[in-house]
């Protein structure tokens, strides 16, 4: 199953229309970023990663102005594609949800409120732990906690439906989009989970199976994952441009366990001992090319 069928699948079974506009309603720190990750990472919006793309701080309070602008954009250019999308901000102003009620019924698009209770000590109480930039006034909390609104109001406002998050099985949800994520792309996956998301992005799939090529701006690195032999010879290798020494012409490897090892290749360095894909065999570790 790919990923797009997945969370397809996924909706149909939670009774969530799909496209529409998810709107979490609920008090800082209650959760609904870790919620919200329930779902593909494009559909997410947020002010604070807004605040975080014009600022390079999610915390910092005077980009939020313009943080708003990106954040309408988006918002209005998804829309406008009918595409899926996830509001993750309190909503707790009853003015902020009907504007969005009305931007997707604009667009002919269901409005879908995703409400989360969180016990109030329990918001305030992770504030605590979040840098002071980020951290809001217990006081704001209460406020935000106490103007939840019930179900009935919600679908007065014009939202089509209205879900307790905690009725909802979105860690199955998360979980089945993860395992299609994995599935097709496991090297890939793989791949993400030793180099990070930054370089997995720039990984394609190469035609002989258990190869990736990363690649940017003409420039490229060949890597394997090795799989067989051994436990401790399992892991990742980078192709080296030269060629075995020892008559066979075979192409030669070298093992990569990190950014700093790719690196190391891509700047003419052997960060392990090199082997031959021919003969098989580990060569000096000062080779004599």
């Amino acid at each position: 199953m790919n990923p797009h069928t997945a969370i397809t699948a996924a909706l149909a079974r939670l009774h969530l229309p799909e496209p529409a506009l998810y709107v979490l309603v609920g008090a800082s720190g209650s959760g609904k970023t870790t919620i919200a990750a329930a779902f593909p990472v494009a559909w997410r919006l947020s002010l604070d990663a807004c605040r975080a793309r014009v600022s390079d701080d999610a915390g910092e309070q005077s980009s939020t102005a313009d943080a708003l602008r990106v954040f309408d954009a988006i918002l209005n250019g998804r829309l406008a594609r009918r595409l899926p999308t996830v509001v993750d901000t309190t909503s707790t102003h009853a003015p902020h949800r009907i504007a969005l009620v009305d931007r997707a019924r604009t667009h002919k698009v269901p409005a879908v409120a995703l409400v989360v209770r969180t016990p109030l000590t329990v918001c305030q109480a992770r504030q605590r732990v979040r840098p002071p930039a980020r951290q809001v006034p217990a006081d704001v909390i209460a406020r935000q906690h106490q103007n939840i609104p019930a179900p009935a109001e919600l679908l007065r406002e014009g939202f089509a439906q209205v879900h307790d998050v905690t009725k909802l099985d979105l860690l199955r949800m998360l979980l089945e989009r993860a395992d299609a994520d994995a599935s097709p792309g496991g090297l890939r996956a793989e791949f993400r989970a030793v180099f990070g998301d930054d370089l997995a992005a720039a990984v394609s799939s190469h035609p002989v199976p258990g190869r990736l090529l990363l690649a940017v701006a003409g420039r490229e690195l060949l890597l394997r994952h090795r799989a067989e032999g051994e436990p401790f010879d399992h892991g990742w290798e980078a192709r080296l441009p030269e060629f075995c020494p020892d008559g066979c012409d075979g192409a030669l490897w070298t093992r990569v366990t990190g950014p700093a090892d790719l690196l190391d290749v891509h700047l003419g360095g052997v960060p392990d001992e090199p082997v031959c894909d021919t003969c098989d065999e580990l060569l000096a570790a000062s080779p004599p090319w």
